[in-house]
């Protein structure tokens, strides 16, 4: 725990403009402590003038920045997380064992293999974790989340904050849910991503997706491969017509996302943003997205944290 000085809420304020606190750009130190200059000087402002300056740098800090990041945890024997790299569940789980700084084992399963996910859950279903030392084999992405969470084995306990009830981020999903498949799936087709670097896989994932506007049930027993092909084709072709839908989205998602280390303010980083982020790294495929500054910096900041790489070095 830091130990900082008391001063006033002008004092504070004299000080920071003085370059007490800096490093430069939007970012800056408080006695190493990163503190957004903006949200600060927002806090400081939130404060009565009778409120110590300490207890308003403590709130600044608790309310503002990002955990520290937790002493690296190496089990003895490594966790094994069956995923597919293109899948938002799959991603939920990375994000969380990223945040959590625990070292496991990625398994990426081809597209097609019926085997390998059976033979451990009895049905083809990713993610899927394997812990070799004690047995255990679970699925469903939010419940192995939370059994690394839980578990002292694997670092400090409730390092991720529980989903709040905001409805605005699930409307905002709910609400580019077609045009996201649009979008995403005719270019996962066409990424080196490792779940589909043979044709069987491509034909299986093509087989059983269906692209707007067909329902599952349709596109599986009316369509034959060769029509679904030309969907995925004529799905990404209309990429200049649905790019302006998609930056508008984009835009109104700016303005539902706190800052760059979590998107629900006063609650931290928190099964909202395994959810969020998880579901945003597949748009860093699409060439021309126009992300807002705050989804930009969001998107970028917690890939580095919780070390899952973007798609943009490959977006199409």
């Amino acid at each position: 725990t830091a130990t900082v000085r008391t001063m006033s809420a002008a004092s504070l304020t004299k000080n920071v403009s003085a370059g007490l606190l800096r490093q430069g750009g939007a970012v800056s130190r408080f006695q190493g402590f990163p503190v957004c200059k903006r949200q600060l000087f927002s806090a400081v402002k939130r404060q009565s003038p009778s409120t110590p300056g300490s207890a308003i740098v403590r709130a600044a800090i608790s309310a503002e920045t990002p955990s520290a990041v937790p002493q690296r945890v190496v089990p003895d024997t490594l966790p094994k997380v069956y995923v597919y790299d293109h899948c938002p569940f799959c991603v939920r789980v990375r994000v969380a064992l990223g945040y959590k700084n625990v070292k496991h084992q990625l398994v990426f399963m081809a597209n097609d293999d019926v085997h390998t996910p059976t033979g451990l859950i009895g049905k083809k279903l990713a993610p899927i974790l394997e812990c070799p030392d004690d047995g255990t084999v679970m699925n469903e992405s939010l419940d192995i989340v939370q059994f690394f969470d839980k578990n002292e084995k694997y670092g400090p306990t409730d390092a991720i904050a529980p989903m709040s009830e905001r409805t605005d981020i699930k409307a905002w999903m709910k609400s580019t849910q077609s045009l996201l498949r649009l979008l995403h799936r005719p270019r996962y087709m066409k990424a080196p991503l490792p779940e589909f670097q043979q044709q069987d896989s491509l034909d299986y994932f093509v087989s059983g997706h269906q692209l707007p506007p067909f329902e599952k049930a349709a596109w599986k027993e009316e369509l034959d491969m060769a029509t679904k092909w030309e969907k995925y084709e004529e799905a990404m072709a209309r990429t200049p017509e649905l790019l302006p839908e998609l930056n508008q989205k984009l835009k109104e998602l700016d303005g539902l996302i706190h800052c760059e280390h979590y998107c629900t303010e006063g609650i931290g980083f928190s099964y909202d943003d395994v959810d969020l982020w998880a579901r945003l790294r597949s748009l860093t495929l699409v060439k021309g997205a126009d992300f807002g500054p705050k989804t930009r910096a969001y998107l970028d900041n917690l890939s580095k944290r919780c070390d899952v790489p973007l798609y943009d070095c490959m977006a199409m």
